[in-house]
């Protein structure tokens, strides 16, 4: 009864750790995945009718048949308290790009795209996932 008794008070302090790393890398990958899929479809510069692309249609349209190779150089994450912030850095080789409007219209369609493929929640235009609130950052840089 003892060592069950030990083994017990073990897992009870060894999962809870363990299913939080957990949840941060998934929320993480999603991130990750949902920045791809944003850059993939500027890249590919073909307008879309699906109403998940409809607030990047703008920008592919501002460049206007020019690919303008995006891709993710690195995502930079940091927690305080119940608080993830991840900065997803994007790279262009492109000058002619305004990187404020691209970034801004592809942090909006994370935003979206993670609630509606994932179980974060979009909340007063904050996402959370469970007790964790989670901001995303999205920078562009040549």
């Amino acid at each position: 009864m003892f060592i069950a008794g030990i083994i017990i008070v073990g897992i009870m302090l060894v999962v809870p750790t363990y299913l939080e790393e957990s949840r941060d890398i998934s929320i993480v990958a999603y991130v990750r995945a949902s920045a791809s899929r944003a850059c993939d479809y500027l890249n590919m510069g073909v307008l879309s009718n699906d109403s998940r692309y409809s607030v990047l249609n703008p920008v592919l349209e501002r460049l206007n048949g020019l690919s303008p190779n995006l891709r993710v150089l690195k995502l930079e994450t940091s927690q305080f308290n119940n608080t993830i912030t991840i900065t997803v850095v994007l790279t262009t080789p492109y000058s002619t790009i305004d990187n404020e409007t691209l970034a801004s219209a592809i942090e909006n369609f994370i935003l979206h795209d993670l609630n509606t493929t994932t179980n974060l929640v979009l909340s007063n235009g904050t996402l959370v996932y469970g007790d964790t609130v989670v901001n995303i950052v999205v920078r562009v840089e040549k």
